[in-house]
């Protein structure tokens, strides 16, 4: 379901694979890493779910959801084997007061 969403935006969708900062946790399972995955699939347009409190106080919180705006790269980084810089997710509640990427 989720890879059809990401298809019909009809936009590049960005494979993004874990880094590991060990043998040990490039074995780990989803649950043994804290429900972190091993890769996932991101666009912009594409829905997404907080699941744990990043920055509470600005309303990042476990279960806020909003939509990918913009993903940056570094310059002339290879988006399979580098992680994006930076993905912009505007929060659906407006909560979140900075500088919002349009």
């Amino acid at each position: 379901w989720n890879t059809r969403c990401l298809a019909s935006l009809g936009k590049p969708v960005l494979l993004c694979r874990a880094e590991h900062n060990s043998r040990e946790a490039s074995k780990a399972s989803e649950e043994d890493a804290d429900g972190l995955e091993q890769q996932v699939l991101i666009a912009e347009g594409a829905r997404v779910i907080i699941t744990r409190n990043v920055w509470t106080s600005k309303g990042s919180v476990n279960g806020a959801q909003g939509v990918v705006k913009k993903i940056w790269l570094l310059p002339g980084s290879n988006p399979q084997l580098k992680l994006p810089a930076v993905v912009f997710v505007k929060c659906d509640d407006g909560g979140y007061s900075a500088i919002v990427y349009e």
